[in-house]
C-alpha cells in the first residue's frame, strides 16, 4: 500500500473521510461523458474539513490519482493519498487509520462500489454507498448524511448507525446477494433524502459491514 502525504500541516481532526475516488470523487457527467468532481464538493469538502481530514484510497498509483485529482481541483482538500490498493475484496480501512492516528469510531468511509470499497480489514467502519441505480448523490448528501449520524451518537458512527435502524422500516428479509455477499438485514428510512441501512456480509470478510446506501 503506498501513501503520499499531501498536505501535512494541515488542522488534525479526530477522524478521517476515506473516499473513493473513481466513480465517488470524480464521476461522469450525464449530459457530456467526460469526468466530472462529485457535485458540490467546493463547498462541502471544506465544511466536512472541520471534523474530518480527507484521505483517498484508490487502485491507481499514486501519481495517476494526483494528476487526476489536480486536475479537478480536490488535490488540496486532501491531506493524504493511499495509492496501489488492490484487495480481494474491500479496502484496508483499519490500516489507514491506524496509520494516519485516527480511531475508527470517528471515521468514514464513501465510496459507490459494496465489494470494493467496503473495509476488508475492520468492522468497526460505516460505510457510505453513493450513485447507486443510476441516482447521482451530491457532496451535501453526504454532509447531511454525517449530520444524521451526529445526531444519533457523537462518539461512534457505528453505535449511531445501529441508533437509526431501530425507529427505520424493515425491508424483506430476502434482499439477498450482493456483489458476491449477502445482506443479512435491512432498513429503510427517509430523513429528507431516502436512503437504506445494510448488514452486509462477505465469505472473504469476518463479522458484518454496516452500510448506509444513499439512492
Amino acid at each position: 500500500m503506498a501513501s503520499e502525504n499531501d498536505n501535512p500541516n494541515g488542522a488534525v481532526p479526530a477522524g478521517l473521510l476515506l473516499w473513493d475516488m473513481a466513480g465517488t470523487l470524480i464521476t461522469f457527467d450525464p449530459h457530456t461523458g467526460k469526468p466530472a468532481t462529485l457535485p458540490g464538493c467546493d463547498v462541502y469538502l471544506p465544511e466536512l474539513a472541520r471534523e474530518f481530514r480527507h484521505v483517498v484510497t484508490t487502485g491507481d498509483t499514486a501519481s495517476e490519482a494526483r494528476h487526476v485529482l489536480g486536475a479537478h481541483e480536490i488535490l488540496p482538500h486532501l491531506v493524504r493519498i493511499f495509492a496501489d490498493l488492490h484487495e480481494p475484496v474491500g479496502k484496508p480501512y483499519g490500516q489507514v487509520i491506524e496509520e494516519m492516528g485516527a480511531g475508527t469510531a470517528r471515521s468514514l468511509a464513501v465510496g459507490d462500489r459494496l465489494r470494493s470499497d467496503v473495509g476488508s480489514d475492520t468492522d468497526r467502519v460505516v460505510s457510505i454507498l453513493v450513485n447507486q441505480e443510476g441516482r447521482p448523490v451530491n457532496a451535501g448528501m453526504i454532509a447531511y448524511m454525517v449530520h444524521i449520524l451526529r445526531r444519533q451518537s457523537a462518539a461512534d458512527f457505528l453505535t449511531a448507525f445501529h441508533h437509526l435502524t431501530i425507529s427505520a422500516m424493515p425491508e424483506p428479509d430476502d434482499v439477498g446477494p450482493q456483489a458476491g455477499g449477502e445482506v443479512v438485514s435491512a432498513w429503510r428510512r427517509d430523513d429528507g433524502f431516502p436512503y437504506r441501512l445494510w448488514l452486509w456480509t462477505h465469505p472473504g470478510l469476518e463479522g458484518q459491514r454496516a452500510v448506509i446506501v444513499i439512492a
